[in-house]
This record gives C-alpha cells, sequence and structure tokens, in this order.
C-alpha cells in the first residue's frame, strides 16, 4: 500500500500517525483499519515526527476523538478515489491523513484550509506540508530517496 500511496500522491510520504504519550502509536493502517500498535511495530525508511503544542482541554478533546475511532475499517475507497481525482470515500472508514486531520480538527487546530467534509482529499504529503508543522520537528530519521 505505501508504494501505492507515493505513486498516486508523487510524494516521499505515505503514512501518517500519532504517537502517545506512552509512545505506541495510533492510526490507520490497510488491513487493519484504525488501532493502537507498540512503538517498534515498524522500522521506517524514512520518519518525520512533530509536536504541536495544544492547550490540555483541545488535547483531551482530540485523545477522546482519536480513541473513539478505535476499530474503525480502513478506507480503501478513498485511495482509489485519490488515484482518480473522484468522491468514492466510504463513511465510517478512514485513511491515515483523512484519520489524523479529524483528530487534529477534533482538538480545535485548523490544520489547512479545507472544510472537514473534504478530508477525504487530504494525504500524508498534503498534511506535511501544512503550515501548523513549521519549526514543530523533533526528529527525522532518514532523508528522503
Amino acid at each position: 500500500m505505501s508504494w501505492a500511496i507515493r505513486g498516486v500522491t508523487f510524494s516521499e510520504f505515505s503514512h501518517v500517525e500519532i504517537e502517545l504519550p506512552d509512545g505506541t502509536f495510533l492510526g490507520a493502517h490497510a488491513g487493519t483499519g484504525v488501532q493502537i500498535r507498540p512503538a517498534n511495530y515498524m522500522k521506517p525508511t524514512f520518519e518525520r515526527r512533530y509536536a504541536i503544542p495544544m492547550g490540555e482541554d483541545a488535547y483531551n478533546r482530540a485523545l477522546y476523538y482519536a480513541k473513539a475511532q478505535i476499530g474503525s475499517a480502513y478506507n480503501y475507497a478513498d485511495i482509489t478515489g485519490l488515484l482518480f481525482h473522484r468522491n468514492i470515500t466510504k463513511k465510517g472508514r478512514l485513511i491515515c491523513s483523512q484519520y489524523v486531520f479529524d483528530v487534529m480538527e477534533a482538538g480545535s487546530l485548523e490544520v489547512l484550509n479545507v472544510l472537514s467534509a473534504y478530508d477525504f482529499r487530504v494525504t500524508p504529503d498534503i498534511l506535511h506540508l501544512a503550515p501548523i508543522f513549521i519549526g514543530k520537528q523533533y526528529l527525522q530519521t532518514a532523508v528522503p530517496k
């Protein structure tokens, strides 16, 4: 799935997720949907991590929403829609970038100039380019190929 997303979006990024305070990761993955994964569940070839300042209330709203989505199925139709530039997304299903965008919106963070009704168009690369991340990077593990 990673190579397909990078190919369709012409991006160096194919995935985005949320790191929880205990070091585990919460995100949407093909095959398993939204779930919490252990800190060592994968070895990224290229990774950037960001810390976005949030008030306690906003953080709690975002985390509540994030955890409420655990068990949601992966949105394969959305990936196909990105390829063909069509909205064929399925309600109740999520891709990783759509999920993170919605979590940040639940925490009252204005990530992009995108209405929530268009969250299906947000890709990992578009999310990465959002101004909210400027100056907030705290880790980079490699350089893109």
